[in-house]
């Protein structure tokens, strides 16, 4: 049985007939042009390329969806541009550091012709399967956010289509395009500093003894104390989260007589490691110096007062973005940070 005259109609019929604008049915082109007494291909050139239509047409289409209420279609303008104005961030769950990227990342994508797609990973185990299902989206950018990604998964993606960009992921150098910070520089400097406060036995504590940023850092801290023949050994936390620096806290409590610094290779498992000492009625700076390394903004609360060397986000972001936009495989950017000192490295301020 054919179907009633107009009941096949399709959705393009029914928005030239002045159906698609109901209470039921967002606006459309269609019906903005209708309401502006201009073409539909007018409306699409003023949303998609401005530039290329009279300002008195401008107002006119522009007036006539602010009235409707008229919001064109991203996914349908990307795939006329070619681009899909997405850009996917692979990130560890949860973690400070982490967040303030994340942040970050939004706010300078955020500027409404691109959007950011978050997909996140409890452990190195779930990394393939995020980048899976990013991977399902048309992309103009992929963000590898993470230390604990391997050199063969960052290979593999060498060849897709969209561009891709590891963050602070020095395993990635030379194999596709990479921004961070100077990790080992980063140390050093810190290193140097507690020297200057007559550091004679430190201790690193690392995340995870695996992971490139933990291996920069470690060698960068090693050779500055060793050139002034101090050792230096290494203490695997078991990640970069605040529990496990606390259990770590703990421990040290009892061997904080053998070392008078502990220098830690993120601000998140410092905090825990400095609570796990006063936990252990250990104080910091005057029985153990503690030191982090990000940045972060709570490494400024009284309670911390964290001395720790700042990996300036907002430029790390900037710079891994122009990589995306320039599809530059090749480029790697090494951005320099700055120490902050804090009480936790003064004793003679925490006996004022």
């Amino acid at each position: 049985m054919s179907p009633r005259k107009g009941q096949g109609a399709s959705r393009r019929q029914r928005d030239r007939a002045g159906l698609g604008n109901s209470n039921l049915a967002a606006p459309t082109s269609f019906d903005v042009a209708r309401k502006a007494g201009v073409s539909q291909s007018t409306v699409a050139r003023v949303f998609a390329r401005p530039n290329v239509v009279s300002p008195e047409t401008r107002a006119l289409v522009m007036n006539a969806a602010e009235t409707l209420g008229y919001v064109p279609s991203a996914i349908a303008g990307g795939m006329r541009r070619q681009k899909s104005g997405l850009i996917a961030i692979v990130v560890p769950a949860g973690g400070e550091y982490w967040q303030n990227v994340v942040t970050e990342f939004a706010r300078q994508v955020g500027d409404g012709s691109r959007q950011l797609l978050v997909t996140s990973f409890r452990d190195a185990s779930g990394v393939e399967s995020a980048i899976r299902s990013v991977s399902r989206y048309r992309l103009d950018g992929l963000v590898l956010a993470s230390s604990v990604i391997s050199a063969g998964q960052i290979a593999r993606l060498s060849n897709t289509t969209a561009p891709v960009v590891a963050f602070n992921q020095p395993a990635a150098e030379g194999l596709i395009a990479s921004v961070m910070v100077n990790n080992q520089a980063g140390a050093a400097v810190i290193a140097e500093h507690l020297l200057e406060r007559s550091v004679r036995n430190p201790v690193f504590v690392g995340g995870v003894a695996s992971a490139s940023t933990d291996r920069l850092r470690y060698r960068g801290a090693v050779e500055v104390f060793g050139a002034n023949s101090v050792s230096c050994s290494y203490v695997e936390a078991g990640g970069f989260n605040y529990e496990a620096g606390f259990k770590v806290g703990v421990d040290a409590a009892e061997w904080h007589k053998e070392h008078d610094a502990i220098m830690v290779a993120a601000d998140e498992l410092a905090f825990g490691v400095v609570d796990g000492l006063r936990a252990s009625a250990r104080r910091v700076p005057d029985d153990v110096m503690v030191t982090g390394f990000d940045g972060l903004p709570q490494t400024a609360w009284e309670s911390y007062s964290l001395t720790t060397f700042v990996q300036p986000v907002e430029q790390l972001v900037s710079a891994s973005l122009s990589c995306l936009a320039l599809r530059d495989s090749s480029a790697t950017v090494i951005v320099d940070g700055v120490l902050r000192t804090g009480r936790s490295t003064n004793k003679e301020a925490s006996h004022g």
